[in-house]
């Protein structure tokens, strides 16, 4: 915009006073026909080609009641985002976005109209994955066809001159909004978006999908191995019993070697990273997603945490994906998001596989952002995280596909459960992931804060739909095609599961997961150990074989422990008559304890180490009830390999259901905002 353009609306601001707008508030096109024009007489829409200032802009948003000021702070930010003035005004909340699409429309003496369900979008699919487009072809069911447009205020004047030197165009000219053209191709693309997202990987690579519990050969392999174990069970039980016992022994020994390295290695970065300045370019699309499935009550809060992310908010895509049929928490979501450009609901068909990849596979083609990051509806994100995840891409190895951000449990202090929980997070997220990713070793990803490049995201295949830890065979998957993962430090905080049965459900989905992930990534081997290597190929083994194993027969290794010192203390045994596997086991057991309270004990910040340390007498108990839900998801692998048991957040989550936490109390006020 030229400095002289508000010469032009000062000089008629009292006369726009004086019209009232129209219908659905629009200027009536007379009102601006009827405007004194900068020379004298009468305002017409024919624009001399050299006209310096924007005068339709200037005109509409002197009607519009937004000042100088307004318009300069907005055309500053629109210079420093890359975007344009409407766009920073929206999401300023200076004007509504209709609103100025029809007084756009009655400049340019257009009709404003909504893009209709018989408007089929030429060429649709191929606007997925790209930022809306300003202009959109339709055709109806009559071979009627339509041009949707949604100008830039500073290109109206140039519009109305082509429009003037083409009249035939206003036959077929509309203007309309960026969420209307946005809704029309999630409109038109829902039928194939929602197939693909179905099958997910097991149509593209079926091999890699966990759509298939075990293969023919898998199958086979394990009736084999079954068979043999018996036999020799029946044949030299002794035997068996010392071979099965010292492979268990070395593999957990492995495990413990395993995780002392990491203990050995860099203290963890217990407060953010303040890393260069970003570059001095406007900063791309980010796009956040989160998958929501009754959520009512920790949506204003999660509404509240994203829109303070530190990004310029004309830049963002957030967007909230829900289940169609989950009425309450669209309408909770429409009401928290009310007067935010950045958001907008994602309705995705109810159908099976009910899980949060599908939905999210859903999703992905809608959003545009050069990077996507996720959240879990309970997340508050640290506000710098966006920022310092775009630093570790720009500044990063090549291939970095995706850096996960630490989770840090907020309720620690709540009750044991939630304290051996948060110790468990520590340990995790802010030494063993940062370690795995510092020597390039596979990264089980988290589920939530994973910031990913859109373009990697996607040629790896993006989530499947039917593993139900799609985050920690994404996070494998992704080493497999040849790209990094890393991490970053600024966390999302988030609450742990304060009852049982909430914990219990959730660990028991977690722990099949992971068996569908080990399993779906051994059926070919020798590609497996192609693509990852030797050395990743045994970082694979520890993690994931050897947390299975662990889970499944710790008490077992408790009960062995149990039984040999209660004969050392009865006098029926000796030290002497300790054998080695039983030596081998003391390790395991005590170092197991041991470097899991050292790993935590390191990653706890100040506040941490006053409330959480008073839980680790209670960690033989917490993984005695990991072993059980490792025995259910056993089960469930096979009787209900695809079941989404989820894990509900806010008030639900909690022991005390007086607690205020994410609380909110229903407003019955018969409109569409049906929640407080």
């Amino acid at each position: 915009m030229h400095d002289n353009s508000y010469d032009v609306v000062d000089s008629h601001r009292a006369f726009y006073a004086s019209q009232p707008p129209g219908r659905n508030g629009r200027i009536p096109a007379s009102a601006l026909r009827s405007a004194p024009s900068p020379t004298g007489g009468r305002f017409r829409p024919r624009f001399d080609a050299k006209l310096a200032q924007p005068f339709l802009a200037s005109l509409i948003l002197s009607t519009l009641d937004i000042g100088p000021e307004t318009v300069a702070a907005a055309a500053e930010a629109a210079s420093r985002n890359g975007t344009d003035i409407a766009a920073e005004l929206l999401v300023a909340g200076d004007v509504e976005e209709t609103t100025l699409a029809a007084a756009m429309a009655a400049a340019l003496d257009l009709p404003f109209e909504d893009i209709g369900e018989a408007d089929e979008v030429l060429g649709a699919e191929r606007l997925v994955g790209r930022p809306p487009p300003r202009i959109l072809k339709t055709c109806d069911d009559r071979l009627d066809a339509k041009l949707f447009l949604v100008p830039r205020l500073e290109r109206l004047d140039a519009l109305a001159a082509h429009l003037q030197a083409w009249p035939s165009l206003r036959r077929i000219a509309r203007v309309t909004t960026t969420s209307d053209v946005r809704a029309a191709i999630e409109r038109q693309t829902l039928p194939e978006r929602w197939r693909a997202a179905v099958l997910s990987l097991s149509a593209d690579e079926p091999i890699l999908s966990a759509r298939t519990v075990l293969t023919a050969a898998q199958a086979a392999a394990l009736v084999l191995a079954v068979t043999f174990a018996a036999a020799a069970a029946v044949a030299a039980p002794r035997l068996m019993l010392d071979l099965v016992h010292a492979s268990a022994g070395l593999l957990f020994g492995g495990c413990l070697a395993f995780r002392c390295a990491a203990l050995a290695g860099p203290q963890p970065q217990l407060q953010p990273v303040s890393p260069p300045a970003l570059p001095d370019e406007p900063l791309p699309v980010y796009s956040v997603l989160v998958a929501l499935h009754h959520e009512t009550t920790v949506v204003p809060h999660l509404v509240e945490a994203l829109a303070a992310l530190d990004w310029p908010a004309s830049r963002l895509e957030i967007r909230l994906v829900c289940e169609a049929d989950d009425v309450a928490t669209i309408r909770a979501v429409r009401a928290a998001i009310r007067g935010r450009p950045q958001f907008a609901v994602i309705e995705v068909p109810p159908s099976e596989p009910r899980t949060k990849p599908k939905a999210l596979n859903t999703a992905l083609p809608l959003v545009s952002g050069e990077f996507v990051v996720l959240y879990d509806a309970e997340d508050e994100p640290d506000p710098g995280q966006l920022k310092e995840a775009y630093r570790a891409f720009r500044t990063g190895p090549a291939g970095l596909a995706c850096v996960q951000a630490p989770l840090v449990i907020r309720n620690g202090q709540r009750n044991w459960l939630a304290g051996v929980f948060a110790l468990e997070y520590a340990a995790l997220f802010r030494r063993i992931l940062p370690w795995l990713a510092s020597h390039g070793l596979p990264l089980p990803l988290g589920g939530t804060s994973n910031h990913f490049v859109r373009a990697h995201l996607v040629a790896a295949g993006g989530w499947d739909s039917h593993n139900v830890t799609e985050d920690a065979d994404l996070g494998l998957r992704l080493v497999r095609k040849g790209f990094r993962v890393g991490t970053i430090t600024r966390p999302t905080f988030e609450d742990a599961p304060e009852r049982l049965t909430i914990w219990y459900r959730q660990r028991t989905r977690w722990l099949k997961g992971w068996f569908q992930t080990y399993l779906l990534h051994m059926r070919e081997p020798r590609r497996l150990l192609r693509e990852l290597g030797m050395r990743r190929m045994a970082a694979f083994q520890l993690l994931f074989l050897g947390m299975l194993a662990s889970s499944l027969v710790h008490p077992i290794f408790l009960g062995i422990v149990a039984l040999f010192v209660t004969s050392l203390v009865d006098g029926a045994l000796k030290v002497t008559d300790l054998d080695p596997l039983f030596v081998l086991d003391l390790i395991n057991a005590a170092g197991g304890y041991g470097v899991f309270i050292a790993l935590s004990g390191v990653a706890l910040d100040a506040r941490e180490r006053r409330t959480l340390p008073r839980f680790y007498p209670y960690l033989p108990l917490y993984w005695l009830l990991v072993a059980c839900a490792g025995l259910r998801a056993f089960r469930q692998l096979f009787f209900a390999p695809h079941n989404w048991e989820k894990t509900p957040h806010g008030i639900e989550a909690r022991m005390d259901f007086a607690d205020p936490r994410h609380r909110v109390e229903p407003v019955f006020d018969g409109g569409e905002a049906g929640w407080a």
